[in-house]
């Protein structure tokens, strides 16, 4: 898997296909198998099996999730938005049930490029870019986010992935031919789309190309999602009124802007674009949507799904409230919306404690399982002495390094030392209960073990429940040492 998000899918995939052999009945390598073929445009071939695994396994939410996958980007859509819908309500059967699965997806496809830290170089591109079509006889002008930014701040936007240009439909195979000229290359046949195209510079700076079209019947410009070889009122579809360009100068040249910039992020953003919105997610929230297409809705249900695995409470609360206005009579979604709405004013805060040596997936699983329990995570790294106590042996990365690992997760709020070792009884539980938190998560292999007996009845005492989460197969710190061992 580390080898997939590196991007190199074929060996990801060779790795893969030998486990697969040696464990025909492992669930979790049909999954795999279904991503990496899901990252090379391959997924419709496994539909099948993933349908099977979802009829057989209703309560692994991210069966569902990757068969919706699968079917989006085959073109199934209705039958995708039923899988996405699916893979929600077993998430939170799960959650109802406090025995959600360790999480198997991978992240969303998305650049990894960030222009908030290559701001000036991001934007030093986009005008390079847009002088030079200009230049080409080709009208293309900053939109979407590239242009919110520049019209609010005077600059790109700090948390935007990538930089918006908006083309002629009609002249996009030529700015592709002219970009990929200058070094560019396409990211994943651009998420399967034929609109937008997404382009990477050298650099690692992503360029999304949103073509633009007349409505010969209206007069008014359309633009959005589309993909190839499904009926076009499937597709994401947005309506702009015209759009007219004027000549400006930028640091790069002579570039095509909108004469009027307010008409089109007004159209996107509504009248209050001037104001920052941090959770306002132009794919699903666009006020210019026309209806709520099976695509649309594909990437609804998706992003929920995603932003729910990475228990991020004020966009999944976010997303809920669009989905609710698009789908009023669905209680579901109302129910979610209501469980997003009390972890944010109702503050949960989780406290989950381990010696974390040699991160790896089962840590993962485990703090993502704990960081599902609440609305905030609290991780508390045992230190190097506790580790010797309680093991036998120093860890192999000192207490700072497993620290300095835990900070980088975005579902951790707060990583901190452990002041108390648990077997100390009352010490430990008056140290946990200063942390004010509501619930503890420690490994499935202590529960049932004297020390931790007696921790819950302590705890239970300050009003603090403890849950023990449960393990990652076949993965731990010890057998990732004999392996290293073994490899010497």
């Amino acid at each position: 898997m580390t080898l997939l998000e590196q991007g190199q899918t074929a060996q990801a995939e060779a790795l893969l296909q030998v486990l697969a052999q040696q464990h025909p009945d492992q669930l979790q390598l049909r999954l795999y198998l279904a991503q990496v073929a899901l990252k090379s445009g391959k997924g419709a071939a496994h539909i099948e099996v993933l349908q099977e695994v979802a009829a057989s396994h209703p309560f692994i939410a991210d069966g569902y999730f990757i068969l919706g996958q699968c079917l989006q980007q085959a073109g199934r859509l209705p039958e995708a938005v039923s899988a996405f819908y699916h893979a929600l309500q077993s998430r939170w059967s799960a959650h109802e049930q406090l025995e959600q699965a360790p999480a198997l997806t991978l992240q969303e496809g998305t650049p990894t490029a960030e222009t908030g830290q290559d701001g000036e170089i991001a934007l030093r591109l986009l005008w390079q870019v847009l002088a030079q079509l200009r230049q080409a006889g080709m009208a293309a002008f900053p939109m979407a986010g590239s242009l919110l930014g520049l019209e609010r701040e005077g600059k790109l936007l700090d948390n935007d992935v990538d930089v918006d240009i908006g083309v002629d439909w009609q002249q996009m195979s030529q700015v592709i031919a002219l970009l990929k000229g200058q070094g560019w290359h396409e990211v994943d046949r651009s998420y399967d789309l034929i609109n937008p195209r997404c382009l990477v510079h050298p650099s690692g700076v992503a360029m999304d190309l949103c073509g633009f079209a007349t409505d010969e019947k209206t007069g008014g410009v359309i633009s959005g999602l589309w993909m190839k070889g499904v009926p076009f009122h499937w597709n994401r579809i947005t309506r702009f009124p015209a759009i007219t360009l004027t000549a400006r100068e930028s640091p790069g040249g002579t570039i095509s802007y909108p004469s009027v910039p307010e008409q089109i992020l007004m159209a996107m953003y509504g009248e209050g674009w001037r104001q920052p919105d941090r959770h306002f997610d132009t794919i699903i929230c666009a006020h210019n949507l026309q209806g709520f297409s099976w695509l649309t809705r594909c990437y609804a249900y998706a992003r929920l799904y995603h932003c729910w695995t990475l228990n991020k409470a004020e966009k999944c609360q976010r997303l809920l409230q669009t989905l609710v206005e698009k789908q009023p009579t669905d209680t579901f979604l109302r129910r979610l919306l209501t469980h997003f709405t009390a972890q944010l004013t109702e503050p949960h805060r989780v406290l989950a404690l381990g010696c974390f040596d040699m991160l790896h997936i089962g840590h993962m699983n485990y703090l993502r399982y704990a960081r599902a329990q609440g609305s905030s995570l609290i991780v508390g790294v045992a230190p190097d002495a506790f580790c010797q106590r309680s093991k036998g042996y120093r860890p192999v990365q000192n207490e700072e390094e497993r620290m300095a690992f835990i900070r980088t997760l975005e579902f951790v709020n707060e990583v901190m030392i452990v002041q108390q070792p648990m077997v100390s009884g009352e010490p430990a539980a008056a140290w946990i209960n200063s942390l004010q938190v509501k619930t503890v998560v420690c490994g499935g292999e202590w529960q049932g073990s004297e020390r931790w007996n007696r921790l819950e009845q302590l705890l239970g005492g300050y009003g603090i429940k403890v849950i023990y989460a449960p393990a990652t197969p076949g993965v731990s710190s010890t057998l990732l040492k004999q392996r290293v061992k073994e490899q010497q």
